[in-house]
């Protein structure tokens, strides 16, 4: 009975298309904007076009051997290249900035002058590259005028550019600003299984629907067809998150790491997580259909808000002054166990944030069942 009872709720919900538009397209259409939007401004994909420059090949250029060797190391071909060089001439190289073919001049007398045709970013980069070696060399100066023996220190390291730090992301895949949009996105999705969970009360209730008083009817008991209906609404909202998942990764190309066991998790205690929002939504607040409906979404999008769905920084900032609706707040939390494989090498914070959901989810059933089941009708 349990499992024909199961079926055939099953059936009856994947025909709601209203639904069904809400919880799987209405999510992959707003993903699809977010990707226009700036999913495609990531530092996997960013490419930096090194600026044009040239250099007046002169005596002086060539007997500066620090500036000399630090041009030298900004324009090398790889990931780090900032320059593109051209040593020339004065004629040829104020021909070629009159032309646009370079961003400006360098020329090395007693100074180290820069020459531009206009001003823009590229321009304000090379200035900003001359004014910090010559601050540089001047903290030098001062230094050897009091300690002359640091010279030969200070005429090697003094044209290297160095960089001892390293982005990187410890779930494998690309470090990328904007992927946690995409994780409070799918936190949404999660949570609009509410409508689900809120479809099964209002026709489980014979006060709210013609259907929950032929239901009330039937002798399958009432704890069969509470958890049957439950599965049912469990199973639809896993496979439209899987779907959302597969439309992420294989469509727009947004990586989530190697911990794809840990993800599919995350996504399957969200999904109990807003079933039994939906669940607790249906049997607390008192109303018809379009009252509980109403405050769903209103709850669903200040959740999704406060885990950083329309601006990022938020989720932060709710951390930080307000921590304990940070551990209350299944969106936030779905969006954190994200983040926590992301950016983590242990899973420590990823299990505090599932085992959370879990108790959240547990307190909402728990409720739910309790007010269903001391309901009683003197008349329908």
């Amino acid at each position: 009975m349990f499992w024909h009872v199961f079926l055939y709720r099953f059936k009856c919900l994947f025909r709601d298309k209203e639904t069904v538009f809400w919880t799987l397209i209405f999510p992959i259409l707003l993903a699809t904007l977010f990707y226009l939007a700036f999913g495609h401004l990531t530092i996997e994909k960013e490419k930096f076009n090194p600026i044009v420059a040239a250099v007046v090949n002169n005596g002086a250029y060539q007997g500066n051997i620090p500036f000399k060797r630090m041009m030298e190391s900004l324009s090398e071909e790889g990931d780090s290249q900032v320059l593109t060089l051209i040593l020339t001439n004065k004629e040829e190289a104020e021909a070629l900035l009159k032309e646009g073919a370079v961003s400006g001049v360098i020329t090395v007398s007693d100074t180290i002058g820069l020459t531009v045709k206009e001003s823009g970013i590229n321009q304000s980069i090379l200035k900003a590259i001359l004014d910090d070696y010559g601050q540089t060399a001047k903290v030098i100066t001062s230094i050897l005028s009091e300690n002359p023996e640091a010279a030969a220190f200070f005429f090697e390291e003094l044209g290297n550019q160095r960089n001892y730090t390293e982005q990187a992301s410890f779930s494998g895949a690309a470090p990328e600003t904007n992927v946690a949009y995409f994780y409070a996105l799918i936190a949404m999705a999660c949570m609009y299984s509410a409508f689900w969970g809120l479809r099964n009360i209002i026709d489980i209730q014979p006060d709210l629907s013609a259907t929950g008083a032929r239901r009330s009817l039937a002798p399958t008991h009432k704890i069969k067809v509470i958890l049957a209906d439950g599965l049912a609404a469990l199973s639809i909202s896993f496979a439209e998150i899987v779907i959302l998942l597969v439309f992420l990764r294989l469509v727009l190309g947004i990586s989530f790491g190697d911990c794809f066991r840990f993800i599919l998790l995350t996504c399957f205690i969200g999904c109990i997580a807003g079933v039994s929002f939906g669940n607790f939504i249906g049997t607390v607040i008192r109303g018809n259909e379009s009252l509980k409906n109403g405050i769903l979404i209103g709850a669903s999008m200040a959740m999704s808000f406060l885990a950083g769905l329309m601006w990022v920084d938020m989720k932060n900032i709710v951390s930080s002054k307000a921590p304990v609706l940070s551990y209350i707040n299944p969106a936030a939390l779905i969006s954190d166990a994200f983040y926590s494989l992301y950016i983590f090498d242990t899973h420590k914070r990823f299990f505090i944030n599932i085992a959370l959901l879990c108790v959240i989810s547990t307190v909402m059933y728990a409720v739910s069942f309790t007010r269903l089941r001391g309901e009683k009708y003197a008349s329908i």
